[in-house]
């Protein structure tokens, strides 16, 4: 098998790829891909953040977003499944949704790939006011994020908005107002943050 970041062989084999789980990478990208784990206030918001937006990782979400590489899916959370299944255990994912454009130019949705082995349900009825893209915008662009979105669905306990990166963090808290009213317990999860 061969690393799908460098296609370098894969000769050597880590215990978790052996019993739990094969990695897509070899040894040495998982290890520049490493994951850092924090957890950041965004407003009154407690976020919590796996990966740095540089190197590796900026080039890997690129690849899978930008050049519609789903086989990429699965090079996040490689070995974190388990870990947001009980960390958030009777939360329902909020997925932060793409602009219309960008999920029909992909033709997929590419968090609710990389989120499909992660055992919590789903929260539906989000949507966005206007279909803004965010990409190569400034912070002042990227604050109308706030108040572009609505949230039509049922009320529930717990709610784990999800995102891929946090810039300015307008789109969480902006997902964050819209959904506060029709939920007890709300917390956010990015993949990463610049």
């Amino acid at each position: 098998m061969r690393c799908i970041y460098c296609d370098r062989e894969m000769k050597k084999i880590t215990f978790t790829s052996l019993f739990l789980e094969r990695d897509l990478l070899c040894i040495e990208c998982r290890r520049m891909l490493k994951v850092k784990r924090k957890k950041i206030l965004l407003g009154e918001l407690k976020t919590e953040v796996f990966y740095e937006y540089d190197g590796i990782f900026k080039s890997l979400l690129l690849q899978y977003k930008e050049c519609c590489d789903e086989a990429l899916k699965d090079v996040f959370l490689y070995s974190l499944k388990d870990y947001i299944a009980i960390r958030y255990f009777g939360y329902h994912i909020l997925f932060v949704p793409s602009s219309r454009k960008k999920r029909q130019l992909r033709g997929f949705d590419h968090l609710e790939l990389i989120f499909e082995g992660v055992k919590l349900p789903r929260a539906r009825g989000l949507r966005m006011k206007e279909d803004l893209i965010q990409e190569g915008k400034n912070a002042r662009d990227r604050s109308r994020m706030r108040g572009n979105y609505i949230y039509e669905g049922e009320k529930l306990n717990k709610v784990l908005i999800v995102d891929d990166v946090i810039t300015t963090g307008s789109s969480i808290i902006g997902v964050y107002e819209a959904i506060k009213d029709k939920a007890e317990h709300v917390r956010a999860l990015s993949l990463a943050n610049k």
